[in-house]
């Protein structure tokens, strides 16, 4: 897979012609794998290219409220696996002066040789947020060119969204959040040194903080699944600020349940959430909180 950088007034990558499939994708939820499942098979009817265009992570600065379900690379990764040859890149203030005439006739067909563009049906785009998909359709076929817009993906009369999803985890709902995004929701990063509480105790620990721009699902306890190297281990999370120790910062601490390998400091490892179990609280002692672990183990266990 190739990701390439866009800016405005550069030469095209390659003359290679492609089929789009547009927006920021954040979480790459089952609606957006429509999306891209459709732009695979254009592409493999016509002998194109299946690409993305997207924003950076740069992007959010327009949406300073909506947190992060995924990190550029992430998406990147869930891309490739749908089958995405090419993921073209740009910086979100670098277009968005562009009028939606603009981004049409000079980004899609100018730069990247978009034969067929996909899109969602709330889909915005150009200066202002001033086309909408009808537009996207109208624009490409003055141009010669195609698109198709795809209609919204509903789950129990919920319309599949990423707010939609950042909502369900405020309220400690994973499996929902796991519904709407085909996957579980998971937070990743490598592993820090913690307080040493865990190992102390007989129990190996995960210490993964959580980024300032990713969504964070209701504070508490959730069983788990570590994902080392390929593997699960089932864990018990802790997601939030650790108060028993005075922490500060939200971090996402795993208890492992079964894991006898080697030390994990400095490992990349991804942590899904799979259950609610309990609101996050302060013990008078740490003692307490060791006793309240022993029982999360036992209801994470089942």
């Amino acid at each position: 897979m190739k990701v390439i950088r866009i800016q405005p007034g550069c030469p095209p990558p390659d003359a290679g012609r492609t089929v789009a499939a547009l927006g920021f994708f954040d979480g790459v939820h089952i609606g957006h794998r429509r999306l891209l499942d459709r732009a695979a098979e254009i592409a493999a009817s016509r002998s194109l290219i299946p690409s993305v265009f997207t924003f950076s992570d740069d992007a959010l600065s327009f949406k300073p409220d909506a947190a992060r379900l995924t990190d550029f690379s992430e998406k990147v990764e869930l891309f490739r696996l749908a089958g995405i040859e090419r993921v073209y890149a740009a910086d979100f203030p670098d277009l968005s002066g562009l009028s939606p005439e603009r981004f049409v006739s000079e980004i899609l067909v100018g730069q990247l040789n978009v034969s067929v563009a996909v899109c969602g049906f709330n889909f915005r785009f150009g200066a202002g947020a001033a086309g909408d998909s009808d537009a996207l359709v109208r624009l490409m076929r003055d141009l010669g060119r195609d698109a198709e817009v795809i209609a919204p993906t509903v789950l129990d009369g919920t319309v599949v969204s990423s707010s939609a999803i950042r909502a369900a985890l405020s309220e400690g709902d994973v499996a929902l959040a796991e519904q709407m995004l085909g996957r579980p929701f998971s937070l990743s990063g490598r592993v820090e040194h913690g307080r040493g509480y865990g190992h102390t105790e007989g129990i190996p620990t995960v210490n993964l903080p959580v980024a300032p721009h990713l969504a964070v699902p209701r504070r508490g306890v959730y069983r788990s699944r570590a994902v080392i190297d390929g593997a699960g281990y089932p864990a018990v999370s802790n997601v939030g600020t650790r108060p028993t120790f005075g922490g500060a910062g939200v971090n996402c601490e795993s208890y492992l349940l079964d894991y006898h390998g080697s030390d994990l400091y400095g490992r990349a490892v991804r942590v899904e959430l799979l259950g609610f179990l309990r609101d996050e609280r302060k013990f008078d002692t740490p003692e307490d909180l060791y006793r309240q672990i022993a029982l999360d183990i036992s209801a994470a266990r089942g």
